[in-house]
């Protein structure tokens, strides 16, 4: 018999959203409390780095070489 284990690649949605809401609140605190467009902006790009850098620590660790 053989078990398959799961992992989520990257960021799970949940995790994706907590921290995009830290992250927004974070910047909107940085913008004088204000939605703006730039702490929206601003919030969206640090996740995806997040997410993209949390993709590429599992791939390493699966064996894949990244250049």
């Amino acid at each position: 018999m053989t078990t398959t284990e799961t992992t989520a690649f990257g960021l799970g949605e949940q995790e994706l959203r907590e921290r995009l809401q830290r992250e927004l609140i974070a910047a909107m605190r940085t913008e004088g409390d204000a939605p703006t467009v730039h702490a929206l902006a601003h919030s969206i790009a640090r996740i995806l780095e997040e997410d993209h850098l949390r993709m590429a620590e599992q791939l390493e660790q699966a064996g894949v070489k990244l250049h």
